[in-house]
């Protein structure tokens, strides 16, 4: 009777080592699993955060070069630009008796103009030998959260001024474009 209950509790001790055996076995697979899905939300997160900086990044060059098309094609539209006798058109220089009916044709016609200026805003400075500003398109966006400016020296032509020659002075052209 003795081996009898010596095996029975041999099975039994067999059981119980076995149950817990499995037991280890499933906690050290829920430890591993729970392991595998830290890192996978680590990576994850990584990735997510790289993408949103490389987003910005992109969207600042996007904005910057939009500013320097934005700076040419106000440099050189044809509304504002000086011309010699045969409307040849004279580099880096703005004739202000265009510019002050720019200005009116600019705000009266700010649609048309928006395909070339976008949300931005262009103002014309002069630097020498007054000190007056004339701001020329200003279609500012809602909420922006960027703004890229950009300056450009030009020449001033005013034919009103001059007794028989045009006098010239110094202006900056400002131009801050919106995202």
């Amino acid at each position: 009777m003795k081996l009898g209950r010596k095996k029975q509790q041999k099975s039994k001790i067999f059981e119980l080592s076995q149950s817990r055996k499995g037991q280890v076995q499933m906690t050290e697979t829920i430890a591993v699993l729970f392991i595998f899905f830290v890192l996978i939300v680590f990576g994850i997160s990584f990735f997510y955060q790289y993408a949103q900086s490389s987003y910005r990044a992109e969207q600042e060059q996007l904005l910057g070069k939009r500013a320097i098309e934005t700076t040419l094609k106000a440099l050189f539209i044809p509304e504002l630009m000086c011309t010699k006798g045969d409307a040849e058109a004279e580099d880096n220089c703005f004739d202000m008796m265009k510019v002050r009916h720019a200005i009116e044709i600019f705000n009266e016609s700010k649609l048309v103009y928006f395909d070339t200026f976008s949300f931005s805003k262009i103002s014309l400075t002069e630097i020498y030998p007054g000190n007056e500003t004339f701001v020329l398109y200003d279609f500012p966006k809602n909420e922006w959260e960027n703004s890229e400016k950009t300056f450009f020296i030009i020449a001033m032509k005013d034919e009103t001024k001059g007794e028989g020659q045009p006098h010239f002075g110094l202006g900056r052209l400002d131009i801050e474009v919106y995202s």
